[in-house]
């Protein structure tokens, strides 16, 4: 086909405008995907240690209770004077406890742990606190219902005591190996939390369990004051052990 030069003229203008406004459409989408890229990475913020919001795996609720835990464990100076060489550095996690047997049952449901041991001068006797924190009460029950079960049926291991009840549960027992014949522990439901505390005292069993219930009161305290939404300010300093 054959056309005159002013067709020529207006079929060329309207392809540039068709093609002008293509070329600045296309530019105009793309800046404003990008700019909408760029306001998102904007909002994300760093939890825990990893990067981002939603799907970090890592839960506000879990570092509360892991914050909520450091508070409630025994800092050295409210320690008994025979007590006030460390043994453990105190430390919290956002997470349940990486060894879960002796019950198997005590980390299901958990969100945080922490622990604390401390020591006499010689190292020879010692306590050692456990907390874990739990996504409810309910959780921290069925946690502690193991910890009974346990007491109450591995009779070849441990012996279940009698001891002042604290907290809104708690069992005593103590180990009958020879490389645990000292150890005196106390498990301990208030609320959400569950601690644990073992107590070492070469002085003999009777001592150890005494001791015990005077450090466990403290500790037992403690967890109380947190449920209250009060700063944990239960002190053992005064106790002589």
């Amino acid at each position: 086909m054959r056309f005159t030069t002013g067709g020529t003229t207006r079929a060329v203008g309207v392809g540039v405008l068709v093609l002008s406004l293509a070329l600045t459409g296309c530019g105009g989408k793309k800046n404003k995907k990008k700019n909408k890229r760029g306001s998102s990475s904007s909002h994300s913020r760093t939890v825990g240690g990893a990067t981002g919001g939603k799907g970090t795996g890592t839960g506000t609720g879990s570092l509360s209770a892991a914050r909520r835990a450091q508070e409630i464990l025994p800092p050295l100076d409210t320690m008994p004077a025979a007590l006030r060489h460390v043994g453990t550095e105190l430390h919290t996690r956002a997470k349940a406890p990486s060894l879960c047997k002796d019950p198997g049952g005590k980390c299901k449901g958990a969100v945080a742990n922490g622990r604390v041991g401390y020591l006499t001068a010689n190292k020879a006797e010692g306590a050692s606190y456990d907390l874990i924190a739990y996504r409810n009460t309910r959780a921290a029950e069925r946690a502690f219902a193991s910890w009974e079960s346990y007491v109450q049926h591995n009779k070849r291991e441990v012996a279940a005591l009698d001891g002042a009840p604290q907290g809104d549960e708690s069992t005593v027992y103590a180990y009958k190996s020879s490389a645990k014949g000292n150890t005196v522990t106390m498990v301990i439901r208030q609320g959400e939390y569950i601690g644990t505390l073992d107590l070492r005292d070469t002085a003999g069993r009777a001592a150890g369990r005494k001791d015990l219930a005077a450090l466990s009161e403290v500790y037992a305290e403690r967890l109380a004051q947190a449920t209250r939404d009060e700063t944990p300010s239960a002190t053992a300093a005064h106790v002589k052990v």
